[in-house]
């Protein structure tokens, strides 16, 4: 979990029972591209007494920001948690990784603070002291 070297205090902690994918910088980052990929899936089926059917439509989002080599990423797991390998105040980007949907872009993480993601994404500040999982309301995620 995080490297063994960083002085940070920072962590973020998944609670949203799927795998995310985390960009974090000093500095807010910029957005270079957005990738919208629509797809549908329609299925009818005609009873005896009528027509019936469903269609189902879904999206996927991917954003690319510009390279620069202070951006760093890594993978959190569902339910669990990682260290931050930068000190001072970060900027978080976040985004479930099996449909590249957005949590959450440049979420401002003061010094020495720790965030979860809870569902259904959203961010909530780690009660200071606490366990890693309780937030400022004393709601618990495991």
């Amino acid at each position: 979990m995080g490297s063994a070297t960083s002085r940070s205090n920072t962590h973020i902690a998944n609670a949203t029972g799927r795998r995310v994918h985390i960009f974090y910088n000093t500095d807010k980052m910029v957005l270079q591209e957005m990738q919208v990929d629509i797809s549908s899936e329609a299925e009818i089926s005609k009873a005896l007494q009528g027509a019936a059917g469903s269609v189902k439509l879904a999206s996927n989002t991917k954003l690319v920001y510009y390279r620069d080599d202070r951006i760093r990423s890594f993978y959190i797991p569902a339910h669990d948690y990682n260290k931050v390998a930068a000190e001072g105040t970060i900027y978080m980007s976040a985004y479930y990784e099996d449909t590249g949907e957005n949590i959450c872009q440049n979420y401002h993480i003061p010094s020495d603070r720790s965030v979860i993601l809870t569902p259904p994404g959203n961010v909530k500040f780690q009660k200071y002291g606490a366990s890693i999982w309780e937030d400022e309301d004393g709601n618990i995620y495991s």
